[in-house]
């Protein structure tokens, strides 16, 4: 042990030298061939990847390791992503040793602390019986999650302190039901005695069958009141005016705090369903006791009521940070147009029209001649590209991505990137592209405080593919370009966790559809890679969803998404204001994509040359089964 602990301890001020062979090391890794990865620390010692090797070496094998024995790696990489890896995996182990000495020192040196590692830090705390570390852990108590379990002595000592309560475990019972997560609900009812009403029984009836389980769940105690606005919740996810009825009969008398928590999660789940009752029941619930979410489906409901007042007053009850968001600015200032107060409205929309994003480019338009003039953009110098070209991160990055390692590709570029100036981001996001790592040149120019060279953001590899395909098919290019954009970052490789492939993110099955639709008996798993054969799919599906949604592209951008049919369900029996579609999707990750996409395309438009404003893009969602209502 100690002969191969000093392999790895020597340091070298040698200049770099030939690479670590990181697919050797990888395929070390897999075998935990210690040996065979302590020889390669120290052939490859003072060379550009050197950490590498000494990294797996050593967290192979932490429990066998002191912290005297780890000294030389954190001081000689520190500041790097695998120094604070390692850190976090010694913490762990020094967690496990309740070595809470050694653990406080390591502990101040992360940035940010995962949640299992702030409540080892609360058991260091409960060690020493300082009171005031434990206390400031008691918000990680309020989800709807489940924690690590090194969060559980933690609880446990705050509920002997009193500085938790039976009112903050129904609190977090009441969170757990809301996300429809019953069993783990269940699971904290120990702390509470087991209620009837949340045994595993009654609350998978008020899960499955609610209107049956409904007319039993009168009784006035916590439990079954939870257990109600459950099965109220579950209901109106099919019939919402059935479980308004419900909670008018059974909230009679219930606590006034309790009806309106019901009125409240009425109006989230009917916003989501695009119903317009939602505004109504927002305001029988009020503002009082909501989270984030509940504030902002809130506003999102008066929005859709085209209620400007309301938006404005439910806007204006916002906590401080909400109220720095661009997206209630933004509404903000709509609703201060719509209420007949221009002098309030146009600074707001002249501000946010400097940005480029979703809600700037409409509010570029709204400003109109109003709208700051463009600063001239940030420029980096051939001698500036090559002083980040210096900069050891960046050099790792680069040579991870020559080995195909993308993920700590990326994290290296992402440490390598922190504390530049905006001059050095632009030179490295110029360094990105003549390296042909596009992903990694837009995540560093989106980064730079102020205007960049439009194709650092927005680039356009391919376009005579691109441009071919998508007149093919009968839709916009820049649209296309916005999408890839969105998807891949322009990564043919780029794959996602559910199995979706390359520059288009295609599904086997979608691709398989298109192919068939395309006269082709079959087509192999690593052609959707290929850049021809992934445009051409992706475009050729792209135009069928457009088609099959009354030719909005708004309405394909959100089928691409999250698929057709949810699509057209969020349209309504009357044409809808596309901003307002987009502003109420009820999936976060689907409203977000929609919204950069479209942004995505009023950029490459300009770079295309088309003369299309924001506004024009997003023209009135007809009506389901309809065409848009005359003027």
């Amino acid at each position: 042990m100690k002969r191969l602990l000093a392999l790895v301890l020597i340091v070298s001020s040698l200049p770099a030298l030939a690479q670590v062979d990181l697919l050797t090391l990888r395929e070390a890794v897999r075998a935990r061939d210690i040996q065979k990865i302590a020889q390669m620390a120290d052939a490859n010692r003072g060379d550009l990847m050197e950490m590498y090797p000494q990294y797996y070496w050593y967290s192979l094998q932490l429990d066998k390791l002191n912290d005297s024995d780890l000294k030389a790696f954190f001081d000689r990489f520190d500041g790097t992503p695998l120094a604070d890896k390692l850190r976090q995996d010694w913490l762990k182990e020094l967690g496990k040793r309740q070595d809470w000495k050694t653990f406080d020192i390591q502990y101040a040196q992360l940035d940010s602390p995962s949640i299992e590692l702030q409540c080892l830090a609360g058991q260091s705390a409960l060690a020493k019986s300082d009171t005031t570390a434990l206390v400031r852990l008691r918000p990680l108590w309020f989800t709807e999650q489940g924690r690590p379990e090194s969060c559980a002595p933690v609880f446990d000592a705050l509920f002997d302190a009193q500085q938790l309560s039976k009112d903050d475990v129904w609190a977090r019972i009441r969170m757990a039901l809301s996300a429809n997560k019953a069993d783990f609900a269940r699971q904290l009812s120990a702390r509470v005695g087991f209620p009837a009403a949340l045994a595993n029984r009654p609350i998978t009836q008020a899960a499955n069958t609610p209107d049956k389980v409904l007319p039993k769940l009168t009784g006035n105690d916590r439990g079954t009141r939870e257990a109600a606005l459950y099965a109220i919740q579950r209901l109106a996810r099919s019939d919402a005016d059935r479980a308004a009825s419900w909670l008018e009969k059974l909230g009679q008398d219930w606590p006034e705090a309790d009806r309106r928590y019901g009125w409240q999660e009425l109006g989230e789940i009917a916003i989501k369903q695009h119903n317009p009752i939602a505004n109504e029941w927002f305001e029988r619930g009020g503002m009082a006791g909501l989270d984030e979410s509940g504030r902002f489906w809130a506003v999102r409901a008066a929005i859709f009521a085209r209620d400007p007042k309301t938006t404005l007053a439910r806007i204006d009850a916002m906590p401080a940070d909400d109220l720095k968001l661009t997206v209630w600015r933004y509404w903000r200032a709509v609703a201060l147009k719509a209420l007949n107060r221009p002098a309030e409205a146009t600074p707001i929309l002249a501000e946010l029209a400097s940005a480029d994003d979703f809600y700037g480019l409409l509010a570029r338009d709204a400003a109109g001649p109003l709208a700051q003039t463009p600063l001239p953009p940030v420029t980096a110098t051939e001698q500036d590209i090559r002083n980040v070209q210096q900069k050891p991160g960046l050099q790792r990055a680069l040579a991870l991505y020559a080995q195909d390692w993308r993920p700590e590709g990326l994290r290296e570029w992402a440490w390598g990137i922190r504390g530049l100036s905006p001059t050095e981001q632009v030179a490295a996001a110029m360094l990105a592209e003549r390296n042909s790592i596009l992903d990694r040149m837009i995540y560093t120019a989106e980064r730079v405080p102020g205007p960049v060279e439009p194709r650092l953001r927005y680039p356009t590899p391919y376009r005579d593919i691109v441009e071919r395909e998508s007149q093919e098919n009968g839709i916009d290019a820049a649209w296309v370009y916005g999408l890839i954009r969105q998807e891949s970052r322009f990564m043919t490789v780029a794959r996602s966790s559910v199995g979706a492939s390359g520059l288009m993110q295609l599904m086997p099955p979608t691709a398989k559809w298109v192919a068939g639709k395309l006269g082709m008996k079959k087509v192999r798993p690593d052609e959707l890679n290929q850049i021809n054969t992934n445009i051409r799919f992706g475009t050729f599906y792209l135009g069928y969803i457009q088609d099959s949604l009354s030719g909005h592209p708004v309405l394909a951008t959100a089928g691409y998404n999250a698929g057709p049919g949810r699509a057209r369900a969020w349209q309504t029996d009357q044409t809808l204001d596309a901003v307002i579609y987009i502003e109420t999707i009820p999936f976060d990750e689907t409203r977000d994509y929609v919204k950069k996409v479209m942004a995505n395309a009023e950029h490459y438009g300009i770079l295309l040359g088309e003369k299309v404003t924001m506004s024009q893009r997003l023209s009135p969602i007809p009506p389901k089964g309809g065409a848009v209502d005359a003027p």
